[in-house]
């Protein structure tokens, strides 16, 4: 083997491997997907409700992550002394979304409703998510879906736990 295709096999065994690691790394750690620390304890004392930044809990399967635009409705002048606030405006000046990283995944075939468990139920947001207003840094929700805690749940309040309502 010619010493040019061992170097280019060296390369690829060391660095594919490593930016599968990068990249694993940077999909997973919510600051590297968000590009900044973003504080829900500092949020939330401002009296604001979880609805502001993540809509369609109501209606929607799905809560919604905020866009800049979202962010920059409270953000267009400075808020507070937080060095690191000025960033979000540097962000829109430069057009650069915010790629939120998604913690939380169920299986495929688990159907969840965020409007079927807040709206119906009449659920808050802390009976299934940690108390935000404690956490500064973005972190894993408190909590892991399982079937287990689910099905808890359901009994506990007396939902349906019908295979069909939660399986599809």
């Amino acid at each position: 083997m010619s010493h040019a295709r061992r170097s280019i096999g060296t390369v690829l065994v060391i660095a594919v491997p490593a930016l599968l690691i990068a990249l694993g790394m940077a999909r997973h750690t919510p600051a590297a997907s968000m590009g900044q620390a973003m504080s829900h304890k500092r949020h939330l004392a401002k009296e604001m409700k979880c609805r502001a930044c993540h809509q369609g809990v109501e209606g929607q399967a799905l809560a919604s992550f905020p866009t800049l635009a979202d962010c920059m409705d409270c953000h267009k002048m400075p808020q507070g002394n937080d060095p690191a606030e000025p960033s979000v405006r540097a962000r829109a000046a430069r057009g650069d979304e915010i790629s939120w990283g998604r913690l939380n995944r169920l299986a495929g075939h688990v159907y969840f409703s965020h409007a079927a468990h807040v709206t119906l139920a009449s659920m808050k947001c802390e009976d299934c998510h940690q108390d935000m207003t404690a956490i500064d840094q973005p972190t894993a929700p408190d909590i892991r879906p399982d079937m287990d805690g689910c099905v808890a749940c359901h009994r506990e309040k007396h939902a349906s736990v019908d295979c069909l309502a939660c399986h599809k």
